[in-house]
C-alpha cells in the first residue's frame, strides 16, 4: 500500500467518524461500494477483452459473485446514480437528466446504515446537487445519509489538477492523480475504522472523458486495438477512437491498480472477511460501436454495467447468477447481506439470495429509460454538458426511449411509439441484426411491446407524456 501524502492524512484526518451516532455491534457487516464512472460491463480482461489487463478485477469476480447481466436503470451518470441510491426509476424520484437535485423526500442507500450507528462515508464524485462544479456538498439533508464528504459535486479532471472539497468545505487542488488520492482517502477512512461498522461510497472519475490516463497507465497502442464486432469499418479508421480507445483502457488499468491497494489493506488488516465489497458503474460507454459515443443509449454498450459482490465466507466465489439485474436492484440487496431492512419505498429486488447461492432469483425483464424529455416535441430532451457532441445517436437518433431486456431478447421503444429496435440477444450479442420490422418477427414485437407497456404501468410511468424533472435547488427548509 503506497503511503498517504501529508497532505492527504491532512485531509482526512477532518473526516474522523462523527462522535454522537448511536453504537453499532462489532461483528456488523460493513461495507465498500465502489462506483466506476462509465464503465461498461465488458471492459475487463475475465469478461473477454482481448485489450485491457485487469488482474485484480479478475480477482475480485473469482473470490465474489459476478452478476453478468445488470443493466443500467437509466444509462447517465445523475439519472443514474439516483437510481442506486434510492432503488427507484427516474420518472419517480424525478433526476431524468443531468445536473439536478435529488428530492429531499428520497429516501437513500446510506441512511439505514447510519441508523443502525455505522459510520458513513463519501469519497469522489457526487452529481447529484445541481449545477455547481466542482460544487461543495455541505452537510444535512443534501448528503443523504453520509455523516462525512470527502468530494466534489461534478467534473472530471486527469491525470492531475482535481478540485477537491473536505468535509467542512475547504477547496483543495491535490497534485496526485485524482483515483489515488480518493483511494488514500479511502483507506485512511478505513483505517480509522478498524474496530467500528463503517459504510464507504468511493466514487471513483475515470474511465469517463476525458479519456487523458496518467504517463504510468498510458500503456496500450492505439494501432493494436483490436475492434469489437459492431464497429463499422469508417469508425475503425478514425484516429480519435483509436486514441480514446487507448486512452480508456488505460483509464481502466488504473483504477484496477487501485483496486489492488484495496484488497491488499483489507488482507492485511484482517477486515476482508467481514467486508462486502461491491463494484458497479453509472453506465457504460458506446465507445464507437454502431458508430455511436458515450452513453446515454439502450444498445448493449452504454446499457449493460458490471456488477461484483464480495464477502467471503458467504458470497459464492466464482458465483455468475444470470438472473436480469438492474440498478435499482443494488440497494435491497446490499440492505439485506448486511441484516438491514429496506425503505419501503425501494422498487427494486433483493438478489442476496443469487450472491450467497441460496436462492434463484428469476426476472422476466429489467425496464429502463432514457434520454428524458422535460417538454417539447418528440425527440427534444436537455443536452447533457458532458457529453461531447460525437458520431451518432444509435438507434435511438436523439429521442426519448424505453427498453425492456429479457433473457433472451431486447425491445427498444421511442417517445412516438415507434418500436425501433428488436434484437436477439442469445443469437445477436452484439446487436447487429435489428429484427424491428422483419414480418417473421411480428408476434414476438407484439408480445415484447405488450410487456414493456404493462411493466410501464406497473410502474406508474407514464411515458409518452413529459416525467416532471427534479427541481434545480431546495432549501435546507425543504427537508
Amino acid at each position: 500500500m503506497s503511503q498517504l501524502t501529508r497532505r492527504t492524512f491532512l485531509a482526512g484526518a477532518a473526516a474522523a467518524s462523527p462522535l454522537g451516532a448511536a453504537p453499532a455491534p462489532q461483528n456488523r457487516t460493513n461495507v465498500l461500494f465502489i462506483l466506476a464512472d462509465q464503465w461498461r460491463w465488458s471492459a475487463f480482461a475475465h469478461a473477454g477483452d482481448p485489450n485491457v489487463r485487469t488482474p485484480h478485477f479478475d480477482r475480485l469476480a473469482r473470490e465474489g459473485a459476478r452478476f453478468a447481466r445488470t443493466y443500467a436503470a437509466n444509462p447517465v451518470c445523475t439519472p443514474n446514480r439516483s437510481c442506486i441510491l434510492t432503488s427507484r426509476y427516474s420518472h419517480q424520484h424525478g433526476m431524468i437528466h443531468n445536473n439536478l437535485m435529488l428530492p429531499p423526500p428520497e429516501r437513500c442507500l446510506p441512511r439505514p446504515f447510519a441508523d443502525a450507528g455505522y459510520a458513513t462515508h463519501y469519497i469522489g464524485k457526487w452529481h447529484m446537487d445541481g449545477e455547481p462544479r466542482p460544487g461543495f456538498v455541505p452537510p444535512g439533508w443534501r448528503r443523504r445519509g453520509i455523516q462525512t464528504f470527502e468530494g466534489f459535486n461534478r467534473g472530471h479532471w486527469y491525470p492531475t489538477g482535481a478540485q477537491y472539497f473536505t468535509n467542512e468545505g475547504q477547496l483543495l487542488h491535490p497534485d496526485v492523480y485524482e483515483p489515488t488520492y480518493q483511494t488514500d482517502l479511502a483507506l485512511a477512512f478505513m483505517k480509522r475504522n478498524l474496530h467500528h461498522p463503517f459504510f464507504c461510497y468511493l466514487s471513483w472519475g475515470p474511465p469517463h472523458t476525458p479519456y487523458n490516463p496518467p504517463p504510468k497507465w498510458n500503456i496500450y497502442d492505439p494501432e493494436k486495438i483490436a475492434w469489437r464486432e459492431n464497429v463499422p469499418q469508417a469508425t475503425r479508421q478514425d484516429p480519435w477512437t483509436r486514441r480514446a480507445l487507448a486512452g480508456y483502457y488505460g483509464l481502466c488499468s488504473s483504477l484496477d491498480a487501485e483496486l489492488s491497494r484495496i484488497l491488499t489493506f483489507l488482507d492485511d488488516e484482517k477486515l476482508a472477511r467481514n467486508t462486502l465489497v461491491v463494484f458497479t458503474s453509472d453506465h457504460g460507454d458506446m465507445l464507437g460501436s454502431h458508430g455511436a459515443y458515450f452513453k446515454s443509449k439502450p444498445e448493449e454498450e452504454s446499457l449493460h454495467v458490471p456488477f461484483y459482490m464480495r464477502l467471503p465466507g458467504r458470497v459464492r466465489a466464482g458465483a455468475q447468477p444470470e438472473t436480469l439485474a438492474s440498478s435499482v436492484d443494488l440497494m435491497p440487496t446490499i440492505l439485506s447481506l448486511c441484516g438491514l431492512k429496506a425503505p419501503s419505498a425501494v422498487i427494486g429486488r433483493d438478489l442476496s439470495g443469487a450472491a450467497l447461492g441460496t436462492a434463484n432469483p428469476r426476472a422476466d425483464l429489467v425496464y429502463s429509460e432514457g434520454l428524458m424529455r422535460t417538454s417539447g416535441p418528440r425527440g427534444h430532451v436537455k443536452k447533457n454538458d458532458d457529453v461531447p457532441a460525437r458520431g451518432s445517436l444509435g438507434v435511438t437518433h436523439g429521442s426519448e426511449w424505453r427498453t425492456i431486456v429479457t433473457p433472451q431478447h431486447k425491445l427498444v421503444m421511442l417517445y412516438d411509439g415507434t418500436v425501433a429496435a428488436l434484437f436477439n440477444r442469445e443469437k445477436d450479442p452484439y446487436e447487429m441484426h435489428n429484427l424491428a420490422e422483419e414480418r417473421s418477427a411480428a408476434p414476438l414485437r407484439q408480445d415484447l411491446l405488450a410487456k414493456l407497456k404493462r411493466r410501464g404501468a406497473e410502474l406508474d410511468d407514464r411515458f409518452p407524456n413529459a416525467t416532471p424533472p427534479a427541481k434545480a435547488m431546495y432549501t435546507d427548509s425543504a427537508a
